[in-house]
């Protein structure tokens, strides 16, 4: 079903930034996890994140709010293209 599909590879556009900022902040994907579970996102295991920045996941519009308070963003900010505008 190609209804959740941001593009013909990528099942979201979030990711990539997921990733991005995660790596700039030096954070691992299991960091990330842990910071999740104790702030009560349970469900953000490390292989939900890890399918999120492959693009093999979709990412629904609450859990971009999750990750950019994990991250200390915004949803905005992570929705940004690699043009720097957002979707």
């Amino acid at each position: 079903m190609k209804a959740f599909w941001y593009n013909d590879e990528r099942k979201n556009i979030s990711g990539l930034r997921i990733r991005e900022i995660r790596k700039k902040k030096k954070m691992t994907i299991q960091k990330l996890a842990i910071l999740a579970e104790l702030a009560g996102y349970e469900y953000i295991t490390p292989n939900v994140i890890t399918k999120a920045e492959l693009g093999i996941r979709f990412i629904p519009d609450y859990e971009v709010s999750v990750f950019a308070e994990l991250l200390d963003t915004t949803p905005e900010d992570l929705l940004q293209t690699g043009s720097g505008k957002a979707v």
